[in-house]
């Protein structure tokens, strides 16, 4: 069992330090994923080589993207810049689950810091303003990241045809924690080391270490207090 296990270990290896070539890479990829088990099991596959594991269910088209060592980028993750998009920057150790969409646009940015987690169907997107996530932080499914808004007050255009606003980027500091369903608006600063509950609505900074929930979300106490 052990040598069956280094003979595959061995072959996984040496797939993904091909996965990068431009001809044979996608093929690499398979013969590497095929080796593991479904979803999660594959994260191994980012930690065998300094290379990232990139589903080849992915779809990604950005001009200005860095992607660091060992990130794992799932199945059905979508990264995409419009051509007036800034960079989308993953440092070592990201993870994108399925589902999720980076979108970058009218200039903004996306950037997210090493050994970040951002579990299925989230949506982050950088347009006019940018988004900004530090290290360390766990997202769990379903979080919205915004940082723009429609223009609403000429009655005689529709909606989607005003000129998007922002009041400007959106934060989030090293190791903060967001349940499923948050939603976190433009303008809006999440404090290092806080913890904002499933289904809240961020519309105003949070500080350090305090846990907030609700619509809006409001600071109910701070970390260590009991």
């Amino acid at each position: 069992m052990k040598m069956k296990w280094k003979v595959k270990r061995a072959i996984m290896v040496f797939s993904m330090q091909l996965s990068d070539r431009r001809i044979i890479g996608p093929l690499c990829t398979r013969i590497a994923a095929g080796l593991r088990g479904p979803y999660k099991d594959k994260r191994i596959l980012a930690h065998l080589t300094d290379k990232p594991y990139i589903s080849r269910r992915a779809q990604i088209m950005a001009a200005d993207l860095t992607i660091g060592r060992h990130c794992f980028i799932d199945d059905y993750v979508t990264i995409f810049a419009h051509n007036d998009g800034g960079s989308i920057s993953l440092g070592q150790g990201v993870h994108l689950y399925r589902g999720t969409n980076v979108e970058t646009g009218h200039g903004g940015s996306v950037s997210i810091g090493d050994d970040t987690h951002v579990q299925g169907s989230c949506n982050l997107k950088g347009f006019l303003g940018s988004l900004r996530i530090g290290k360390d932080v766990q997202i769990a499914p379903q979080c919205v990241f915004s940082p723009y808004e429609h223009g609403i007050d000429d009655l005689s255009v529709p909606i989607r045809a005003q000129p998007i606003t922002t009041k400007g980027d959106i934060v989030v500091e090293d190791d903060a924690w967001l349940g499923a369903g948050v939603i976190v608006l433009n303008g809006v600063t999440i404090g290092r080391g806080a913890v904002i509950g499933a289904g809240s609505v961020v519309t105003k900074d949070i500080p350090p270490y305090s846990v907030a929930i609700g619509v809006p979300a409001c600071v109910v106490r701070q970390r260590g207090e009991r």
